[in-house]
């Protein structure tokens, strides 16, 4: 029997704060995981970057929910990211009884990269994915580790690049094959009237982002979504944590994005659901 489909679950914002949502993530990544799924977490972290920015005195900017970077703020990103909040994580699901491993985009060049923003290099060290080298993300799972991903990336010539975490969840899905959840602070996806969106395929895409109604943050999450699911995830959600179920989201909850199956996935050997393990 095949084993059950992963999951790739990005979290960010409250999501990774032991204060308001860490405890409901650790709790669904135990729950897939005894119910036989196994589970990546790719994290963002951009509050917590904002705010050390702002403790060195570092300005923020923003285009359509990307983070201009320059080199001084790559380092604030790295130091947030890939050590703090991966650790916290990591740590977080280990204490619950899932032994995590922390990542970057770096390890084993998981995420290439090539210059993102119209025109490219407008955003200054921000890398957008040309897909994911998931090989070392398929070892840790096959020997019952849980992957956390920080989403950092390189590109052919060795350079080191800020990558938002929802680009960098779709393509590693892409690569695996995944069922993609984005979590969010909304329900779901809305439309410009403000009204939740249950599906959207790829004309639906493309007039949400033309409207508008898409902003800030939700921006790369719907492209996200969208290319997911074109490049090879095997369907894609955007909503909250609260229309979780088990092993994914709840039918009535979120936005659904419906993949054209798995055309680059690997198979994967069977594996039978487990209990949580210390």
């Amino acid at each position: 029997m095949p084993r059950s489909i992963p999951l790739v679950l990005k979290v960010g914002g409250k999501e990774t704060d032991p204060s308001t949502g860490l405890g409901a993530i650790v709790a669904f990544v135990l729950r897939a995981q005894r119910a036989g799924r196994d589970v990546v977490v790719v994290h963002g972290g951009g509050e917590e970057v904002t705010a050390r920015a702002t403790e060195l005195g570092l300005p923020t900017k923003k285009v359509d929910g990307q983070r201009v970077t320059d080199r001084a703020l790559l380092d604030v990103v790295i130091e947030v990211l890939a050590g703090r909040v991966n650790g916290r994580i990591v740590n977080a699901l280990s204490d619950a009884g899932a032994p995590a491993v922390g990542l970057s985009g770096l390890s084993g060049r998981l995420l290439p990269v090539q210059l993102a923003g119209t025109p490219p290099g407008s955003l200054g060290l921000v890398g957008e994915p040309t897909g994911a080298r998931v090989r070392i993300l398929r070892t840790l799972l096959d020997e019952g580790y849980t992957p956390v991903v920080a989403p950092i990336g390189t590109d052919q010539d060795g350079g080191v690049y800020n990558v938002n975490a929802d680009l960098a969840a779709g393509a590693i899905a892409a690569g695996l094959g995944a069922d993609l959840l984005l979590i969010t602070d909304v329900p779901a996806v809305r439309d410009a009237s403000g009204h939740p969106l249950a599906v959207l395929g790829p004309a639906d895409v493309a007039r949400l982002l033309a409207s508008g109604a898409a902003r800030d943050g939700m921006i790369p999450k719907v492209a996200a979504a969208s290319r997911a699911v074109e490049t090879g995830a095997r369907s894609a959600w955007v909503g909250s944590v609260d229309g979780l179920a088990d092993d994914g989201p709840r039918p009535d909850a979120g936005t659904r994005f419906p993949g054209r199956g798995r055309p680059n996935a690997v198979p994967l050997l069977p594996r039978p659901a487990r209990e949580a393990r210390r």
